[in-house]
């Protein structure tokens, strides 16, 4: 994924209809919090992937 294409947890949250809050604690759950001196999460093609299994399955 580009740069230019950069998915946040609030663009995830609203294409699947959930909160930013509930994609932040799937993406915690798999990966832990962010790297020390991150303040954004900029997700990759597979965290995005797990993110939409996660809420299809719920």
């Amino acid at each position: 994924m580009s740069d230019d294409a950069t998915v946040t947890p609030a663009d995830l949250a609203r294409e699947l209809r959930v909160t930013p809050k509930r994609v932040r604690d799937i993406l915690r759950a798999k990966d832990g919090t962010l790297p020390a001196g991150e303040s954004r999460w900029h997700l990759t093609d597979e965290q995005v992937a797990h993110v939409r299994a996660v809420v299809g399955r719920g």
